[in-house]
């Protein structure tokens, strides 16, 4: 119903004289799951945006020029830093897949929404404390741009639970193993997302110090789950789609939107061999039920 609509309201957007119908253009990096999931959930609701790559900027600054679109969306922090640069204000944008500090960086604009994709802390501690019961003391890595609001929120979500944070601050990528290193009488250390610290170079030896530490590690993906960290949570990006869908039919609709929204499902999967590897072992009767995913 929502891409029908869509679809309808598109069809009486104004176009420039001799131009084709204005589209909904979709700007992303691609070849990142997490995009392609969101684009999944976008083409639900809007079927036949246009996509284009957010590394080839001339194309898109060309495409923006040739056949206005009637709304842009920006998949990620790098697209969304692209249109910043190449988009005329009244242009209507969805910013969405960014995280809280990436906001602080973007570009005011009139016509205009984003989506925050940081997991709930509350709602990954929640899962966390029902499966090990037993283990209260969390051990967190920030990155060098870590949001302070979303600390505190951190911070308050722990209290509730019963747990214990020790937080510690990690200033560059090649320091990570270092600081990871550096926490003692800890059961889990939390890796926040940070795109300044984590990369092919350096997950691969923060994971071999998970292990041979026995230490294990809170990831920020399904995918840093499969590759050995023991547990992890994330936005349900498809349902992210989704969201973006939502707010640019209102705003094709001139209607006010919220300046940010945040995503409101989140997915978490548990990593089985890492568990037996590290002497874990999450309470099987809250797994099986739970719909968490288990990695085997």
């Amino acid at each position: 119903m929502l891409g029908r609509l869509l679809i309808s309201l598109l069809a009486g957007c104004a176009v420039a004289p001799g131009s084709e119908k204005a589209s909904v253009m979709v700007v992303a990096v691609t070849g990142i799951d997490a995009y392609s999931e969101t684009l999944e959930g976008i083409r639900e609701q809007i079927p036949g945006v246009q996509v284009l790559d957010a590394r080839d900027e001339p194309r898109i600054r060309e495409a923006i020029r040739a056949n206005p679109p009637a709304l842009a969306i920006a998949v990620g922090s790098e697209a969304a830093a692209v249109l910043d640069r190449v988009a005329a204000g009244p242009l209507p944008v969805v910013r969405t897949v960014l995280l809280q500090s990436d906001l602080e960086r973007s570009v005011e604009r009139p016509f205009s929404s984003s989506i925050t994709v940081e997991m709930d802390p509350l709602a990954l501690l929640t899962e966390l404390r029902r499966l090990f019961p037993d283990k209260t003391r969390i051990g967190v890595i920030t990155g060098p741009a870590q949001s302070e609001v979303y600390l505190k929120t951190l911070e308050q979500a722990a209290r509730q639970l019963g747990l214990t944070l020790r937080i510690l601050n990690c200033p560059e990528a090649r320091e990570v193993v270092k600081v990871f290193l550096e926490f003692h009488s800890v059961d889990f250390v939390w890796c926040l997302p940070s795109p300044q610290l984590y990369n092919s170079a350096t997950l691969k030896p923060l994971l071999v110090a998970s292990i041979t530490g026995r230490l294990p590690i809170i990831g920020f993906s399904r995918q840093f789950v499969e590759a050995g960290a023991l547990f992890g949570g994330a936005a349900d990006f498809h349902e992210v789609g989704r969201q973006t869908a939502a707010l640019a039919v209102h705003l094709l609709r001139h209607e006010t939107v919220p300046a940010k929204v945040e995503a409101h499902k989140f997915r978490f999967a548990y990593n089985q061999r890492v568990a037996r590897l590290l002497g874990v072992k999450a309470v099987a009767t809250y797994l099986a039920p739970s719909g968490i995913e288990v990695i085997r």
